[in-house]
């Protein structure tokens, strides 16, 4: 998880990942280490990005919020691009061990107006 050694840049964060075993690791790593701003959810991004985002009263505010992407090879869903793009985020890292699949969804970023400003093999 790129949340926990990012956590102290950000007042909170939520990571979503499909390994169960991935999760409780993330969070006994949290407890170990003394974060409290970071929050783990086991299950596929596409079911729990919306629910996540509405989750408590204060939710998180597009215009605040950093999205960082650590997509499978294959890229990500038209579903969860669809739900990130309405959301809207301020900002959006994509980390991608795929080069072809990250220049896909590149495109689909740029179509939904976003900027890219780096890109890094």
């Amino acid at each position: 998880f790129f949340a926990l050694s990012l956590a102290r840049h950000f007042e909170r964060v939520a990571g979503v990942e499909v390994s169960v075993d991935n999760v409780e690791a993330a969070r006994e790593n949290a407890e170990r280490n003394r974060i409290s701003n970071a929050e783990f959810e086991a299950g596929e991004v596409e079911a729990l990005f919306e629910p996540l985002l509405a989750r408590d009263a204060e939710g998180y505010a597009p215009e605040t919020t950093t999205v960082i992407l650590d997509p499978p090879r294959k890229g990500s869903s038209a579903a969860f691009l669809e739900q990130l793009f309405a959301f809207g985020p301020a900002r959006v890292v994509y980390v991608s061990c795929d080069p072809a699949t990250q220049a896909r969804d590149a495109a689909f970023f740029v179509e939904a107006g976003y900027v890219l400003r780096e890109a890094q093999p």
